[in-house]
């Protein structure tokens, strides 16, 4: 049977060869709802997991990759079983504009869920129990939309400063987490800790009551060295879980320099322990942290000439531990040339155009196209294909002038170019 699913009023698909229905599974599906046990995080069948991904940076400063098309690319380019949001709550962040950066939010969780990867949000404040009430009205919002995806972990506070443990940041958790669960019992929970969310050994000593909450740990590799992996290990010892929800490959700052080797360590100190981890950032910013350059496009795509060294780096990181994952749960390599046949035509083009392409043996085929800023446009095949050439035809009077994006997703490979649409 095949799924067509037009979003566009007036979009039309004129012709369409041998469809047929097909469905893999996705990295959450292989997971499940992942939780706590004892110290460490564990999939639905009691393994310990590790989630290797990105962290967006401050929404309201780069909010231009919070889109699909970008969350598309870190998972099959990237190779990302995770994505971190990293909602912005002051400096013109929720407390000024809660509606923008909540619809910023939403449109990362929908693509990780509808991707099968998991999604942290992040209430990205150094300050959060001055803003106890909006977090609880946030995070209760997002639980009633979310809370029964498995996809979701919150991260309640992001990086609290060199306040108290048991009277500053406990009490604000507890707050939050009650507000939470009376929503949502089930999902992940992560919670901040002192000192830029360092001091996870404080907490290790007074955890909040909750059996399915983990601490943040946070580093930069160029500045926070053995001493902090031992206050780490300490934390572990004493029975708690850590999450790296934010590193950089870099110093504290997120600028100087890039201390490659000590980033090694911290990721054999990741792996041994089965840490899950996020980088800082995906940011076109001119700073070390920063994983593309100065323009890099919003809807992903990326030649490694895009990437800094810090995005170099950390991309291979995380293809060398999600590889073989996304291999094992119909993952797909990427072919930066067009696949045998696989054409667009005409292009640049006047509301008609046409796909082409050939398949060695039968196989899923999903093709979606995106406007300028990655956002979803329409999903205009999801289908089963039989070997051999096809062609889809579209008619696109519909849309607006202006440049487009295709990515086209086959059972071998994955794809994405440039469409131009001239009136």
């Amino acid at each position: 049977m095949k799924r067509l699913i037009p979003v566009l009023t007036g979009f039309m698909i004129l012709s369409i060869i041998n469809p047929g229905e097909v469905r893999t599974q996705t990295v959450v599906e292989r997971y499940g709802r992942i939780r706590v046990a004892g110290n460490r995080i564990v999939d639905q069948s009691g393994e310990p997991v590790a989630l290797h991904g990105m962290s967006l940076f401050w929404s309201q400063w780069i909010g231009k990759y919070y889109n699909e098309s970008c969350i598309a690319w870190l998972r099959d380019d990237w190779k990302c079983t995770v994505v971190r949001a990293a909602m912005a709550v002051t400096h013109g962040g929720y407390l000024t504009n809660p509606d923008a950066e909540m619809a910023k939010v939403r449109a990362v969780v929908d693509a990780c869920i509808d991707l099968g990867i998991y999604v942290i949000v992040d209430w990205h404040d150094h300050s959060a129990e001055n803003h106890v009430g909006e977090a609880v009205r946030f995070f209760r919002e997002l639980a009633r939309e979310y809370g029964h995806t498995p996809n979701l972990i919150y991260e309640i506070y992001n990086e609290p400063l060199q306040v108290s443990w048991s009277n500053v940041i406990k009490p604000y958790a507890d707050t939050v987490i009650a507000a939470i669960r009376e929503i949502d019992p089930d999902n992940l929970i992560i919670v901040g800790t002192p000192t830029w969310s360092q001091d996870v050994d404080a907490a290790a000593l007074n955890p909040v009551d909750d059996a399915n909450t983990a601490y943040a740990l946070h580093f930069y590799a160029a500045t926070h060295r053995q001493s902090l992996r031992n206050k780490a290990v300490t934390a572990m010892n004493r029975g708690i879980a850590l999450f790296v929800s934010e590193f950089g490959t870099c110093e504290s700052t997120g600028s100087g320099v890039l201390d490659g080797a000590e980033t090694e360590k911290w990721f054999q100190f990741m792996d041994e322990h089965k840490l899950s981890w996020c980088n800082w950032s995906i940011a076109d910013k001119v700073e070390t942290a920063a994983a593309l350059r100065p323009g890099a496009d919003a809807a992903g795509g990326w030649s490694e000439s895009d990437l800094t060294e810090s995005g170099i780096l950390v991309r291979d990181a995380i293809i060398a531990r999600n590889g073989a994952l996304f291999s094992s749960v119909g993952g797909r390599r990427l072919l930066n040339e067009a696949p045998a046949g696989f054409r667009i035509y005409p292009n640049p083009f006047n509301a008609e155009t046409h796909f082409a392409f050939s398949l060695a043996s039968p196989q899923p085929v999903r093709i979606t196209l995106y406007d300028a800023a990655g956002r979803k446009t329409a999903t205009v095949l999801d289908a089963r294909m039989a070997s051999g050439p096809h062609r889809l035809s579209l008619d696109l009077h519909g849309l607006p002038s202006g440049t487009y994006f295709y990515r086209c997703v086959t059972g071998d490979a994955v794809q994405t170019g440039r469409m131009q649409l001239v009136r």
